[in-house]
């Protein structure tokens, strides 16, 4: 038997805790399928969540059109402007996952590139995963609207 459970995004904390209830107590054979999708009003609450140095870095990647190219914005914002805003975007995926606001299996937004050479080095930068560029232009145009600083 398949049953689908519609709840408004974000789900009220309440009616979350008593479907994870039911779900343990089915046990195993229990499976959930969440949206894991962005929306503009998710990537408002992401982005609201995070600090000036990240909505620099996801200005520069709407400006880029989904690409923030490494040495270009450290030249542009400091040699360590890449320090911190990938960690606070992942800290704050994480943050919204436990208040119900999105799925903990939503996909981070940004992937950095692979280094080209062996052990530590710098990344060249960060795609912002297709189809999300509109999403995060929409939601950093209203944080700005809001009076958010970016």
């Amino acid at each position: 038997m398949e049953i689908t459970i519609k709840l408004p995004d974000p789900a009220p904390p309440g009616v979350m805790a008593a479907v994870a209830d039911l779900i343990a107590r089915i046990g195993p054979n229990a499976t959930v399928a969440t949206n894991t999708e962005w929306t503009v009003d998710r990537a408002v609450k992401l982005l609201r969540d995070t600090n000036r140095r990240t909505l620099l870095f996801v200005e520069a990647a709407i400006e880029g059109e989904g690409w923030v190219d490494g040495a270009a914005f450290r030249e542009k914002q400091g040699e360590t402007a890449l320090r911190g805003p990938s960690q606070s975007i992942t800290k704050a995926i994480k943050r919204g996952a436990e208040q119900g606001l999105w799925s903990p299996d939503i996909t981070p937004p940004f992937t950095p590139t692979t280094p080209e050479k062996e052990g530590w080095s710098k990344t060249g930068g960060y795609y912002l995963a297709d189809g999300l560029l509109p999403i995060f232009t929409e939601a950093l145009k209203r944080l700005r609207e809001r009076g958010a600083d970016a």
